[in-house]
């Protein structure tokens, strides 16, 4: 499985977690799954300057669960919900959305362009370093699971909603320090990344550091 992140962090806002990003996405692409099948994922929560609803839609900001394959999706969120998630709202239904990439060929840049019926999300992660082995307890259910992984940190990150800039810029990911002693940027794209439940004696070793 890849998994992408992208933060983007409003100008002059306190760095996140002290308030939530401006923009950030999270995007799993799942080749095939014993157990969750194949496909795409993508959990994004926006806010523009100006957002003062409540309940915010497409055009005033929005947190949203977009697929190509809902069955996945209400797996994987089911899973982020049960270990208490939040960095976007995931109480809503998975929206029907294609995703396209760009050439693979391109080593130092990821694009995706994520559509669905009235919202266009067009996501940039640009001048990508050379790739990190981090392995180590998974954020969410550090004594229970382990996650291996090869990050490649972007030095840029940007988005488009609905042809709209997002005005924001990525952000160090303090949490990050445990596994690569120092923070990651929050415009990065994990390749192959494993999750592995611990057995009984290792979990009991992992709390033991």
């Amino acid at each position: 499985m890849d998994h992408l992140q992208l933060g983007l962090r409003a100008p002059g806002a306190p760095v996140p977690p002290a308030e939530p990003p401006a923009f950030y996405l999270s995007l799993y692409v799942v080749e095939w799954s014993r157990e969750l099948g194949a496909g795409h994922v993508a959990l994004v929560r926006w806010r523009p300057p100006e957002a003062t609803a409540t309940s915010p839609s497409d055009r005033d900001g929005f947190d949203q669960i977009l697929t190509d394959n809902p069955d996945l999706a209400r797996r994987l969120t089911v899973g982020l919900r049960d270990i208490g998630y939040s960095r976007v709202d995931l109480s809503g239904e998975p929206r029907p959305a294609s995703f396209v990439r760009s050439r693979v060929t391109e080593g130092t840049h990821v694009r995706y362009l994520v559509s669905s019926i009235g919202l266009e999300i067009d996501a940039h992660w640009e001048r990508l370093g050379e790739p990190t082995f981090a392995y180590g307890p998974a954020p969410q259910q550090p004594d229970r699971q382990a996650i291996w992984s090869l990050l490649f940190e972007a030095q840029e990150g940007a988005a488009r909603v609905n042809g709209r800039d997002v005005d924001g810029r990525p952000y160090p990911m303090e949490h990050w320090v445990d596994w690569l002693g120092r923070p990651l940027s929050s415009a990065h794209v994990a390749r192959g990344e494993i999750l592995v439940d611990l057995p009984a004696a290792d979990a009991a070793d992992t709390r033991a550091g």
